[in-house]
This record gives structure tokens, C-alpha cells and sequence, in this order.
């Protein structure tokens, strides 16, 4: 389990999406918002390249979880695919100041339960479109959780990914615990009101 732990975060602290971003000319740690993810690179760099940040962060999740499977079944999963949303939120190379994690946490959602991916993606979109990126990111989280304890209560297929039973509730509270506290800081700094 600690081998698949150490693998997963190793892989999601891989800072692809600087890397993407200075090869095309942009540093996203230094303009708009200054979080090295998806939403940044779109406001920064443009579609294209935020497409292909989105694409590798995704990539990471997924291929954590099949590391992590390989190394110790279905917990050695679970764990490697946390530990690469950890790897990208408290990144090594940033002094512990990473993305947000979604991205990665949508990679490791398509492998270890795909049809949450497709409950979730819809509410998240809709969420970011009618209020903000953080709201809508919020309210995926949700029904993320929601969506969990309802597969594993009533042993819903899950195709390929987890068992419908408690290591899918804990894979939702990891993913929440660790992505939701950077929009929920986004949400406050949004809505609070300015001083003097």
C-alpha cells in the first residue's frame, strides 16, 4: 500500500501544466489567477493548451489507479489515485502550493468509477456556467458525495471501476476532502466584502 501511495503522489506531482504553459510561451504561476490548472491556463494561454493541461491532468489520475491496482489490488487503487489528487493540490516542487486537483480527480474518477464521472461532469458544468467556476466545482463535489453513498447503498454497476460498496464512499470523501478547501477559499475570497 505505501509503495502505491508513493507512486500515485509522485505521479500527480508531476507539474504538467507548467510545463505545458512555458513551452507555449506563458507562465501561469505569475498571471490571472496564479494556480497552475486548467481554468488558469484557459483565462491565460487559451483553449488549446488548456485542453491539453486538462488532458494530462487526467491522464495522471488514470494511469495512478492503474499503478496503484497493479501494485495492490483495489485499496493499492484507491490510494494511488488520492494520493495523485494530493500530489497535484500540495505539489512538492511549489513549495506544497499546487492546483486544485479537479482535473486529476476527473482522471482518477474514469477509472475507478466512470459513471460517476458522467453524474458529476453535467452538475459541474451547469454549476460553472450559471455562477462561477468554484460554485459549479462546489456543487460537483456534492454530488460527487451524494452520488456515492447512493452506488454504494443500492449496489449500482459501477462497469469497470470500484465496487459499489464503502472503499467508493471513502474514495468520495477523499476526492472532497482534498479538493474542495481551495474553491470553498475561492468562494470567501469572492464574497467577502472589501475593506474600508
Amino acid at each position: 500500500m505505501i509503495w502505491a501511495l508513493l507512486l500515485g503522489y509522485a505521479i500527480g506531482s508531476l507539474p504538467s501544466a507548467d510545463i505545458v504553459a512555458r513551452w507555449r510561451g506563458h507562465d501561469l504561476r505569475n498571471s490571472g489567477t496564479g494556480n497552475p490548472g486548467t481554468a488558469n491556463a484557459l483565462r491565460v494561454a487559451g483553449r488549446s493548451t488548456a485542453a491539453v493541461v486538462l488532458t494530462i491532468d487526467m491522464a495522471k489520475g488514470a494511469v495512478a489507479v492503474m499503478a496503484g491496482a497493479g501494485l495492490g489490488d483495489t485499496g493499492g487503487s484507491m490510494a494511488a489515485g488520492l494520493a495523485a489528487i494530493g500530489g497535484q493540490v500540495l505539489n512538492p516542487w511549489f513549495w506544497f502550493r499546487g492546483g486544485k486537483g479537479l482535473g486529476v480527480a476527473a482522471g482518477v474518477t474514469a477509472v475507478a468509477w466512470p459513471p460517476g464521472l458522467l453524474v458529476v461532469l453535467p452538475i459541474t458544468a451547469l454549476g460553472a456556467w450559471l455562477l462561477t467556476a468554484a460554485s459549479g466545482a462546489i456543487l460537483g463535489l456534492v454530488a460527487y458525495s451524494i452520488g456515492a453513498v447512493l452506488w454504494a447503498a443500492y449496489d449500482w454497476p459501477t462497469w469497470w471501476g470500484l465496487s459499489p460498496d464503502d472503499l467508493l464512499v471513502w474514495l468520495a470523501i477523499g476526492v472532497v476532502a482534498l479538493t474542495a478547501p481551495k474553491f470553498v477559499s475561492d468562494l470567501k475570497g469572492r464574497y467577502q466584502p472589501e475593506a474600508g
